[in-house]
């Protein structure tokens, strides 16, 4: 036999390139679409992983919920009382809640604060209670393994530390417990509005649900009281202050007077004198500017009032609220306020209705704003006209004081010393009627807000919702069930199909031989049970085979692969087998001179073998061995030769296979690993092809692609790859269109046997 034939092909630029320069046409560009079926068969594959993920995961949350201590949520509600109930006027200090939004968000963070939760953590001695002081709590199991070596490091500390430093360390310490504890009662409460009402909502979570219920109205209470007691803190404020200033007010009237008195017993002076015209025009002009005076003094008190209130946006003045404009519009806000409450259950705040309603109400109050602003307007200008009259009094009764100044001299400041007298006791007056006023609302003040509901034991556990946590864990269990399976799919290195082989390798794929179940040998069941899926995968190798060189029919093929383990010898013995059992001649040499497996496969020894024939005596006929079961001839090896190399690359090893070509019809030679040795390669120049077997899903991918271009770049020809030892019914979950799908889906239809 000539010697075979092999295609020199240029060496690829990168390893992605091989398929191209083994003529396999260039790689399929990959599709960027989601492919459903591969998503559905990831999922069924891996679905062991998916289920144990899920009952995992699952069973370890419902252990941890039932673990959790429960706790109970009582809650208590409150309303803000916008409305105004007070009996007489009020300073704005002392003036109710405005209607804001603000306001309520301001009430919830002062129910939020921490100097109530302080309040509330010294009325209930939570100090006393497990839940918020850790001191309290039974120890663990750690606990008690590590108290003996607490009370070591306490004690030496007391040795260690001074007195003084040990007191300043336990106040510390207190501080910090204290602070501890009641940081512990604000996480547990829970203040909240819907935003659409004056309902503010308390929570409170604790471990004892009459303990809960307790919290939330104690709460409740030091809200309430706390509202009432900043009231009366303010009315104190003014009301001392006013005091203070109707001591010095009543002190001054007590010394115009006296100067008054004074003055007439010191120049002989009565009530009755002085009645010329002068006097009687002192006296008229007096009383005016008397009157202008405390005019002038009432207008800016007045207008100080209704500039306070503006500023707090409080509009209570009487000013503005007898105007009729303002009253109209007063009562449209009213409707259109009452109409946005009817229609804030039907609509979002983002609705049409609803934004033009408030647009309507926003127009309201700016011309109630701005009718505000004009009476301040009008009375920033009737204090100028008040203080224009004073001033114009003062000129005129200073003209007519020159006048009289001849006439009586000693009228005018007579008459200076009872002005003053006249406007330190108006003053004094309009103080004390005002101290009244404050003094009366100390006793009638009542808090912004009232109890709307107090807060009853729960009977049912507000946590942990066991149901919606066991729930939530078995999805995200599925999840990470899911997201795992993708893991190792994507992990997955191996190839499992025919198109994996062609676009990364280059090469066709001849066929996928599926693994055995059965108790019983591979090789033995091309002989014994030809109707098999392992029988049927081998016989269209063969026919792949033949078909590969339609020219030039490949004789003498070598069987390889990357690494040991992936079914070579097998594969090789059941080709020759399936040959020798339907008719052909087929010869099964056994190559692997350092550790031949033939021989042992088959169950014989290894003498005479493969080494026999390289002796100078060697009778080639009597090496050769012949299977009774399936009429196979092969020549074992029994190995141990220190230069396998030299032996299988010699000319006598080429006229062997000459010789053999021309009495068989295929012979088989069983090599070892391409990775291995390079025994493979320097065979592959001998014969016609080479066959190369990759372990289902099992070799790494870059170890093949390794391989391969080690073997081509060394001039073999490999005629296609055998995808060996495939699970069947797992490679049908994958979906692909080649022959392990028939055989894992339709292995009955034609009578094969699931092997």
């Amino acid at each position: 036999m000539s010697e075979a034939k092999h295609i020199d092909l240029p060496k690829p630029r990168a390893v992605g390139n091989l398929r191209a320069v083994l003529g396999g046409g260039p790689p399929k560009p990959a599709e960027d679409v989601i492919d459903l079926h591969q998503i559905f068969g990831i999922i069924r594959r891996r679905a062991n992983v998916i289920v144990g993920c899920a009952v995992l995961g699952t069973m370890l949350a419902t252990v941890w919920v039932f673990q959790l201590t429960p706790r109970y949520t009582a809650e208590a509600t409150v309303m803000l009382d916008t409305r105004r109930n007070q009996m007489v006027d009020l300073t704005s200090m002392i003036a109710g809640l405005s209607g804001d939004q603000s306001v309520v968000r301001s009430e919830m963070e002062i129910l939020k604060s921490r100097a109530l939760a302080e309040k509330v953590a010294d009325k209930l001695k939570i100090d006393e209670w497990p839940e918020f002081n850790w001191t309290l709590a039974k120890p663990g199991f750690f606990d008690g393994l590590l108290h003996p070596f607490a009370w070591m490091i306490g004690a030496l500390q007391k040795l260690t530390t001074p007195p003084s430093a040990m007191i300043a360390d336990q106040e510390a310490r207190a501080k910090d417990r204290r602070a501890i504890e009641v940081g512990a009662l604000m996480a547990r409460m829970d203040i909240t509005n819907d935003g659409r009402s004056y309902l503010i909502k308390i929570h409170a979570q604790s471990e004892n649900r009459v303990a809960s219920a307790l919290i939330a109205n104690t709460y409740v209470d030091f809200y309430l009281l706390d509202q009432v007691e900043a009231k009366f803190d303010a009315i104190k404020r003014a009301s001392n202050w006013l005091n203070d200033q109707l001591g010095d007010l009543r002190d001054k009237v007590r010394d115009s007077e006296r100067a008054v008195e004074l003055f007439k017993e010191q120049n002989n002076l009565s009530e009755t004198k002085g009645t010329s015209l002068n006097d009687q025009q002192l006296s008229e002009l007096n009383s005016q500017l008397i009157l202008a005076a405390a005019d002038r003094a009432q207008k800016e008190t007045s207008l100080g009032q209704l500039q306070a209130q503006i500023r707090a946006g409080s509009i209570d003045s009487a000013a503005v609220l007898d105007s009729p404009l303002v009253e109209k519009l007063r009562s449209d806000e009213a409707e259109l306020l009452h109409k946005k409450a009817e229609l804030s259950t039907r609509y979002q705040p983002s609705h049409p209705t609803m934004v033009n309603l408030q647009s309507s109400i926003d127009e309201i109050n700016r011309k109630i704003d701005e009718e505000a602003n004009k009476t301040v307007r009008g009375l920033q200008g009737d204090v100028a006209a008040a203080r224009a009259k004073e001033a114009s009094l003062k000129d005129t009764l200073g003209g007519i004081q020159k006048n009289a100044a001849q006439e009586g001299k000693l009228d005018v400041p007579l008459r200076e010393l009872q002005r003053e007298a006249d406007a330190n006791k108006l003053l004094y007056e309009n103080f004390l009627t005002r101290f009244k006023q404050t003094t009366t609302e100390e006793d009638i003040q009542q808090a912004d807000a009232r109890l709307v509901s107090s807060a009853l034991p729960p009977m049912i556990p507000s946590f942990p919702k066991k149901t919606v946590l066991i729930g939530f864990s078995f999805l995200a269990s599925i999840f990470v069930g899911v997201a795992a399976a993708f893991l190792l799919e994507r992990l997955d290195n191996g190839f499992r199909n025919s198109e994996q082989v062609e676009k990364l390798l280059g090469v066709p794929t001849l066929g996928l031989v599926p693994g055995v179940v059965r108790q019983e040998l591979p090789q033995d069941v091309v002989v014994k049970r030809p109707t098999s899926q392992y029988s049927e995968s081998i016989r269209s190798i063969r026919t792949a085979l033949r078909y590969s060189d339609i020219d030039h029919p490949p004789k003498v093929v070598l069987i390889t692969s990357s690494l040991a383990g992936e079914g070579k010898t097998v594969f090789a013995t059941s080709l020759a087998r399936s040959i020798a059992r339907s008719g052909g001649k087929s010869l099964l040499v056994d190559c692997d001179l350092r550790r031949p497996s033939v021989a042992k496969l088959l169950g014989v020894n290894g003498e005479p073998g493969m080494l026999d024939m390289f002796s100078e005596n060697g009778n080639i006929d009597s090496i050769i061995r012949v299977d009774e079961e399936s009429g196979m001839h092969y020549i074992p090896s029994k190995g141990g030769t220190a230069n396998p190399q030299d032996l299988l690359g010699s000319q006598q090893m080429r006229s062997f296979l000459e010789r053999m070509s021309t009495r068989y019809d295929l012979i088989v030679l069983d090599a070892p690993p391409v990775l291995a040795v390079s025994d493979p390669i320097i065979l592959s120049h001998f014969v016609d092809t080479t066959l190369y077997l990759v372990r289902w899903e099992t070799t790494p991918r870059p170890i093949v692609i390794g391989a391969m271009k080690l073997l081509r770049t060394n001039g073999g020809h490999v005629a296609g790859v055998v995808l060996s030892r495939v699970n069947s019914r797992k490679h049908a979950t994958y979906g692909y269109g080649d022959a392990g799908y028939y055989y894992g889906r339709y292995s009955n239809y034609y009578g094969y046997h699931q092997s």
